[in-house]
């Protein structure tokens, strides 16, 4: 039989443990409210805005999402020849998250060629309500197991015709807390999941950068991106199992070294890879994974005063399949054999972050840069041009929120490397450039906790290679990509 004091006492402890880790508190912002509703805390303890996380909220996460305040709702006993102890939570575990979208491309969907507009587009002005509807399963299971389960219905843009229902990222984490001294607290975890990154802890990785939330009419969902970047929130069907550690250590236990190592597999049927804008341009390797592929993250954070910063590194490796092997009717479905490419993602990034708990203000500057090496296979798209190639991404972006209600962001993006028209095809130019940048900001109302409007510009300097009019074979310049988005998220 489990006691529920005894429960009740260690969850006490382990909330102790990550408020020393780093508290982190303010009276409003929100996240996903089933978090809130477990833990008795406002959103504000675990993020800036969502999904930005505070120390506070990198330490729920770090414990699995179990910690919780609540006494136990029942303990039942049934005697079946052993006694048995059921521990369930009485508050609700499922969160609903709804997000809009209203889309103006300066040239209109046009700019994106015949092949390249959305299914469904208008000329212009597309508006999206609602752009998804998320269903989350998210909490403590049991005092050492949590999860993070979400399913997405999309309602169709991005080339994915009427929409449907996909399952988006999700994890399920057992963790353990180890007290190893007055100052050292040592978490550890196994997690499943099926997203690259989806169990970090800043704000620079794929998964969870900024900006976070695009409409599907967007002229970026049309910008070749490292493979990593593309598989992010489950765009690309993978199945992982990893294991993870922090050691917390040093006077107010400021010193925080994390590392993360998983490897991922096929997930469920076969899909269109995403990697480089594939999806977008049809071109290039379309198979599944063959083999493993690992996932390895290093990342340092310290802590003091007001302040946190936190500098890593990840690596990925993958061999794709690329499904260039024909048909005898002509088309490429074979997912599983034939030529195979390979693209290996590094990775330095860091945040540095600013809390000011008293006035409820925070500041948060990111940066990230992914260096992506990339092989080519004998006999695939690519190979009778080109037996390699690499690919960068540059991601820097800053949030200013002011008491916890009025947001200002806004960043630089910049993707460049080698051209390759089996790879990227050659819609803008006959040289299939990735070469893409752009700036872009963003202001944010947050009326209540759990609504969020949003209105964001980008302004593109090159797209896919095109700077002016006559360097694109459809005829527009760079400014006819820039893009202004309004956006909604209201959860509960």
């Amino acid at each position: 039989m489990v006691s529920s004091s005894v429960g009740f006492k260690k969850k006490r402890l382990i909330v102790a443990l990550a408020a020393v880790g780093g508290m982190a508190l303010s009276s409003s912002a929100w996240a996903l409210p089933s978090f809130a509703r477990q833990t008795g805390w406002s959103c504000a303890a675990c993020h800036t805005s969502y999904p930005q996380l505070t120390p506070m909220g990198r330490m729920f996460k770090l414990l699995g999402f179990t910690t919780t305040n609540l006494q136990r709702q029942q303990k039942l006993e049934a005697k079946f020849g052993n006694s048995v102890g059921l521990l369930i939570s009485r508050v609700s575990q499922f969160s609903i998250f709804l997000q809009a979208s209203a889309t103006n491309v300066g040239g209109g969907q046009a700019v994106f060629g015949p092949g390249g507009s959305n299914a469904g587009a208008s000329p212009n002005n597309n508006v999206q309500f609602p752009q998804q509807v998320s269903l989350f399963y998210s909490g403590e299971v049991t005092p050492h197991i949590g999860a993070f389960m979400h399913i997405t219905y999309s309602g169709g843009g991005s080339g994915t015709g009427n929409g449907g229902f996909t399952f988006d990222d999700s994890s399920i984490v057992w963790t353990h807390p180890w007290k190893l001294g007055t100052n050292n607290l040592l978490v550890t975890g196994v997690d499943v999941n099926n997203t690259p990154t989806a169990m970090d802890l800043w704000n620079t990785t794929p998964d969870w950068q900024a900006p976070f939330f695009s409409s599907d009419y967007s002229s970026w969902g049309h910008v070749p991106q490292p493979f990593i970047e593309s598989s992010a929130g489950a765009g690309y069907p993978l199945a992982g199992l990893g294991i993870y550690g922090a050691d917390i250590f040093g006077p107010n236990r400021a010193n925080w070294l994390y590392a993360d190592a998983d490897v991922y597999t096929n997930g469920q049927g076969i899909q269109t890879n995403p990697v480089g804008g594939f999806a977008a341009f049809n071109a290039g390797p379309n198979g599944r994974l063959s083999g493993a592929a690992p996932y390895v993250r290093l990342a340092y954070q310290h802590d003091w005063g007001d302040w946190n910063w936190e500098v890593g590194a990840y690596g990925m490796w993958s061999s794709v399949y690329d499904g260039s092997v024909n048909n005898p009717d002509g088309t490429q479905s074979n997912y599983s054999s034939g030529p195979i490419d390979t693209f290996d993602d590094y990775d330095l990034d860091t945040q540095l972050q600013w809390l000011d708990i008293n006035d409820n203000n925070n500041v948060t500057v990111r940066a990230a840069w992914v260096n992506e090496q990339q092989q080519f296979g004998a006999g695939s798209v690519t190979s009778p041009n080109y037996s390699s190639g690499h690919l960068n991404f540059f991601n820097v972006n800053a949030t200013y929120w002011y008491h916890d209600h009025y947001g200002i962001q806004g960043g630089y993006r910049n993707v460049w490397g080698s051209a390759n028209s089996g790879l990227y095809g050659t819609t803008y130019t006959n040289s299939g450039s990735p070469d893409t940048s752009n700036e872009w900001i963003e202001a944010s109302y947050l009326p209540w906790w759990n609504t969020r409007f949003s209105l964001r510009y980008v302004v593109y300097n090159k797209f896919n290679g095109v700077g002016t009019a006559s360097s694109n074979k459809l005829g527009y310049g760079a400014s006819a990509y820039n893009t202004l988005e309004l956006l909604a998220w209201i959860s509960y």
